[in-house]
């Protein structure tokens, strides 16, 4: 048979010297990393579509954007998660309003007049409340 020889021996590669930083790594850490930046990116998209979901909710139906400026909400107070009560302003009048899951009531009517001004809450800036609790 007339066929060429290969080699007989051993192979020697010459040495490239040492290995990069990267290569240190085993191959079957790379999918682990690839997990944790797709992991990452999902977590700040999500995060992102809830952050504008917030403002855009926000901005329709928050207390300040009322349509025409005729009705407005001026207080909310949550009595338990499915019964809260309302202040509404509807032109000269306030309505206190009740509202469960399954109905809505006004439970009184006022002139502005008639109805005493919010007590004064006293407002602490961020750092105040900061250097209040770095004294504890």
């Amino acid at each position: 048979m007339g066929g060429a020889v290969l080699g007989t021996g051993p192979e020697v590669v010459p040495s490239a010297g040492p290995a990069a930083p990267a290569a240190d790594l085993a191959p079957e850490t790379w999918p682990v990393l690839d997990l944790l930046v797709t992991l990452l990116v999902f977590v700040a998209v999500v995060l992102m579509a809830w952050l504008a979901a917030r403002w855009l909710m926000r901005r329709l139906y928050g207390p300040g954007a009322s349509g025409g400026g005729r009705v407005r909400v001026v207080e909310r107070v949550p009595l338990e998660p499915r019964r809260t009560l309302f202040l509404v302003e509807a032109g000269e009048r306030l309505l206190l309003i009740g509202a469960t899951e399954r109905d809505i009531r006004v439970l009184a009517e006022f002139r502005r007049d008639e109805l005493p001004a919010p007590p004064a809450v006293e407002r602490k800036t961020f750092l105040e409340v900061l250097k209040s609790i770095g004294r504890r």
